[in-house]
């Protein structure tokens, strides 16, 4: 990593690299979904169909059984015969702790019906299924790996963002080291300074 700090430009081509993990830190929470819009639109005209979102509600489309939440889009994208996407999910359910009969009833029922915390790790699995070349993240979803069942999620997550480049927005910076630090600037471009320092 240079000393200088340098401009992320939204356009093509984004000069990121899989692998690499950037912490925004925005105060206001519309700002920061400003930003993360932004981010995830700049991914999508890379990486098409491969941009995953973790939002800190969960993301889950209320009207939809959570199947069908968690299969549909990598079903769209990749065109991938659902018996093996299934399969493929039974096992991410397995990775989380989640036993067949648990996973089978969660997959009947509507988002509605769940925690919040059940949300956010439905949304993990969401992720996994589409095997993303970028994660955008919230920062209330990044905070749900430390405690109750987002601790059962944190290895899943980390195998996830090795092949992809993360990117965080949060109100407060990241509790552990290996970020990018990401700059809002005053003419609203983005800036990568450095890495950031561990709250």
């Amino acid at each position: 990593m240079a000393d200088t700090d340098y401009t992320l430009p939204l356009d093509l081509p984004f000069a990121v690299q899989l692998g690499e993990r950037y912490w925004l830190e925005v105060a206001g929470e519309h700002q920061r979904e400003r930003q993360l819009d932004l981010l995830a639109a700049a991914a999508q005209r890379v990486w098409p169909g491969l941009v995953a979102s973790l939002d800190g509600t969960g993301g889950l489309v209320a009207n939809l059984r959570v199947w069908e939440n968690l299969i549909l889009p990598a079903w769209y994208h990749h065109a991938e015969p659902l018996g093996l996407l299934e399969a493929e999910l039974l096992q991410l359910f397995d990775e989380v702790g989640i036993n067949d009969d648990e996973a089978a009833k969660l997959c009947q029922g509507l988002p509605a019906a769940l925690a919040r915390e059940h949300k956010r790790e439905l949304a993990l699995l969401r992720a996994a299924l589409l095997k993303p070349y970028c994660l955008i993240v919230d920062g209330d979803w990044i905070s749900f790996l430390s405690y109750g069942r987002g601790l059962a999620c944190r290895a899943l997550f980390e195998r996830i963002a090795q092949s992809a480049v993360t990117f965080v927005a949060a109100a407060y910076p990241p509790a552990e080291a290996g970020y990018r630090r990401l700059v809002l600037d005053e003419a609203g471009q983005l800036i990568v300074s450095g890495e950031h320092e561990t709250a």
